[in-house]
C-alpha cells in the first residue's frame, strides 16, 4: 500500500513545497519543480521561502498570481492563477503565453476576491501620470479620494488606461507599492462635424 503525500494548497503553502522542491528537500525530482503552482517572480510572496518558515499572512486579503509549466504534447504551456497571501482562496486557471495573455486574467480574478468593484476606481489616463503621480500629493489625493475606506492601507490597486492591446498588469515594485493594473481605454466619441451648410436649405 502506497500512501501519497497531498500537496499543500494557498499561495504561501504552494511557495514553500515549489522551493522545498526546487533545492532537493522531498522525494520529488528538482526538476519538477517548475510543473508545481507557484508564485510567479516578482509578484508578492514570490520571495525566497523554504524549509516551511512561511512568513505570518497579511491581516488582509492580498492579491498575487500563481503559474505552472504545463507539457501537452511536444510543447510546454503556462497556466496562471489568481492566489491571495492572507487566506487559501485560489482562482480559476487560465491558459496562455503570459506577458498579458492568460496572467492578466487570474491577477484580475486575485483583485476581484481582495478588491470587489476595483474596475470602477478612476482610471489614469496618461502616461505621464503613471510617472508623476507616486511624487504629486495633490494629484494623488484627488484620485484616491473615490477609492472606498480602507482601500489604500490595504494596498489597492491603481488602475490605468493600457497603452497598447494585452499590455501585462505591472505586480507591486519599489517604486509603487501596489499593483497597476491596467484596463481598455474607452472608445472614442465620433467627432461631430459642423452641418452641411447647403443641406439646411
Amino acid at each position: 500500500m502506497t500512501t501519497t503525500t497531498a500537496r499543500p494548497t494557498g499561495a504561501q503553502g504552494r511557495q514553500t513545497n515549489y522551493w522545498r522542491v526546487r533545492n532537493g528537500r522531498t522525494p520529488e525530482p528538482t526538476d519538477s519543480a517548475p510543473q508545481m503552482w507557484h508564485i510567479r517572480h516578482g509578484h508578492p510572496g514570490g520571495e525566497y521561502s523554504d524549509l516551511g518558515h512561511e512568513l505570518d499572512p497579511p491581516e488582509h486579503h492580498t492579491p498575487t498570481l500563481l503559474t505552472r509549466s504545463r507539457r501537452t504534447g511536444r510543447r510546454e504551456e503556462e497556466e496562471f492563477r489568481g492566489g491571495c497571501l492572507a487566506c487559501g482562496w485560489e482562482g480559476p486557471v487560465h491558459h496562455g503565453a503570459g506577458y498579458g495573455d492568460g496572467d492578466n486574467q487570474a491577477v484580475e480574478d486575485a483583485h476581484d476576491h481582495a478588491f470587489p468593484g476595483w474596475r470602477e476606481l478612476p482610471p489614469l489616463t496618461t502616461a505621464e501620470d503613471r510617472w508623476a503621480l507616486p511624487r504629486d500629493r495633490g494629484r494623488w489625493a484627488q484620485l484616491t479620494s473615490r477609492y472606498p475606506p480602507g482601500w489604500l492601507d490595504r494596498g489597492a490597486p491603481l488602475v490605468a488606461w493600457n497603452r497598447h492591446r494585452r499590455e501585462e498588469h505591472a505586480p507591486p515594485h519599489r517604486g509603487r507599492p501596489r499593483y497597476e493594473l491596467r484596463v481598455a481605454r474607452p472608445p472614442a466619441k465620433p467627432r461631430t462635424s459642423p452641418a452641411n451648410q447647403e443641406a439646411l436649405f
